[in-house]
C-alpha cells in the first residue's frame, strides 16, 4: 500500500480547511474518467429515432380523430395537440405524473403487456360536468370520482381509444379495453420493473377554456414485437385513402352525425305593423302575412334553404311537414 507524500498530504488539509471539493479528472492511472448513471445503462439501443418519428406521427393522427370525435361528443371546442414524444424510465414516468390525475390502463391486443393514459384531474371533472350538461366548470378542491362520475370517465376514455385504435390501424389493427382506471397512481408501478424503458408522448388537451395535460406510455417491452415496422413505417396521403371505411367506421360515423345539433327555421311569413299596434296586440289577435295559407313556408337549415314544407300542428306541437326537398340549384 503506497503513502501519501508530505505535500499531498497539505493540499487535502487545505481543501477540507478551505470547504471546497475538488473532483478529480484522471483516474489511477491518468486515463480521463468519465461519469456514468447506472440506472440508464439499459437505456441504449431501445426506441430508434425512426421509431419515435413514427409514434409521433401516429399520434399527430390521433390528435385529428380525437379533435374531431371530442367536438361532436362534448358539444365544443375540443382540440388536443403533441408537446412531445421521448424515451424515458417507466420511474421517471411515474415520477412526472402530476398528481391529482387519473391514470387508465388498457390493453393491446395482440401485443402484449399494456399500455397507460393520464389525464389532469381538473380536465377530468370539466370533461364530466360537460356530459352533465354543464359549461365546463371543476371543483375548487379536488377529490376522488364517485362512482357516478367514475362511469362517465370509462365512457369518455373508452370514446378516446376509440380514435386511438383508428390512429393505430394505419401500422396494425389492435383491441384496445380498459383494464382499469384511478386517481390514485401507488398501484401503477406494478405493471412493469422502473428501469424499463417506455416512449412518453405528452400532449396538452384543451376543451371549451379549459386545458391539461395527457400523457400517454408505451412500454419498449410491448412495442418490440412491432420494431421492425415501426422502424420502416412510411406515412402517406395514399396510406389513409387506401385503408378505406370498414362497417365500424360507417356506423361510428352515422351515429356522430345523428347526435349532432343543426338549427331548423320556418318563416310563416312576412308584414308590415306600427309599432303602436305591435305594442297592442293580444291573445286571440290575427296578424295577416304575405302569403296563403295554401303556399309551401321555405325552411332553413343552419341559415340554408333546404325544403318547402306545410305547416301544422302534431299533439299539441307546432310542426313541418316536408312538401320537397330543394336542390343545389335552387
Amino acid at each position: 500500500m503506497s503513502s501519501l507524500s508530505q505535500e499531498e498530504i497539505d493540499v487535502l488539509i487545505s481543501q477540507i480547511s478551505s470547504g471546497e471539493k475538488q473532483p478529480s479528472k484522471l483516474g489511477a492511472e491518468g486515463k480521463r474518467v468519465k461519469s456514468f448513471d447506472f440506472r440508464f445503462n439499459k437505456r441504449l439501443d431501445k426506441f430508434s429515432t425512426n421509431q419515435l418519428q413514427t409514434l409521433r406521427t401516429l399520434h399527430e393522427n390521433f390528435t385529428r380523430l380525437l379533435n374531431n370525435s371530442l367536438s361532436v361528443y362534448l358539444r365544443t371546442r375540443a382540440e388536443a395537440t403533441i408537446v412531445s414524444i421521448e424515451q424515458i424510465s417507466y420511474g421517471d414516468f411515474i415520477a412526472s405524473i402530476g398528481m391529482p390525475s387519473i391514470l387508465s390502463i388498457y390493453s393491446m391486443d395482440p401485443l402484449p403487456g399494456s399500455g397507460i393514459v393520464q389525464v389532469d384531474l381538473n380536465l377530468v371533472f370539466s370533461i364530466i360536468d360537460r356530459l352533465l350538461g354543464g359549461p365546463g366548470w371543476f371543483p375548487s378542491k379536488l377529490r376522488d370520482l364517485t362512482d357516478i362520475e367514475r362511469t362517465l370517465m370509462q365512457r369518455f376514455m373508452a370514446r378516446m381509444l376509440n380514435s386511438y385504435r383508428e390512429s393505430w390501424n394505419y401500422l396494425l389493427t389492435l383491441s384496445l379495453k380498459i383494464e382499469a382506471l384511478d386517481s390514485n397512481p401507488q398501484f401503477i408501478p406494478r405493471i412493469i420493473p422502473l428501469d424499463q424503458i417506455v416512449a412518453y408522448v405528452s400532449m396538452e388537451l384543451k376543451i371549451g377554456e379549459m386545458s391539461g395535460t395527457m400523457n400517454f406510455c408505451l412500454p419498449y417491452l410491448v412495442m418490440q414485437s412491432i420494431g421492425q415496422q415501426l422502424s420502416d413505417f412510411q406515412w402517406s396521403p395514399s396510406i389513409a385513402a387506401g385503408r378505406g371505411m370498414t362497417e365500424e367506421d360507417v356506423a361510428r360515423l352515422a351515429r356522430n352525425v345523428e347526435r349532432t345539433d343543426i338549427d331548423i327555421d320556418v318563416e310563416l311569413g312576412r308584414t308590415t305593423v306600427s309599432l303602436r299596434d305591435l305594442v297592442a296586440l293580444q291573445c286571440g289577435d290575427v296578424v295577416v302575412f304575405d302569403r296563403a295559407t295554401t303556399d309551401s313556408l321555405a325552411a332553413k337549415v343552419n341559415g340554408k334553404e333546404k325544403f318547402r314544407v306545410f305547416p301544422g300542428v302534431f299533439k299539441d306541437r307546432l310542426t313541418a311537414q316536408i312538401a320537397r326537398v330543394l336542390s343545389d340549384e335552387e
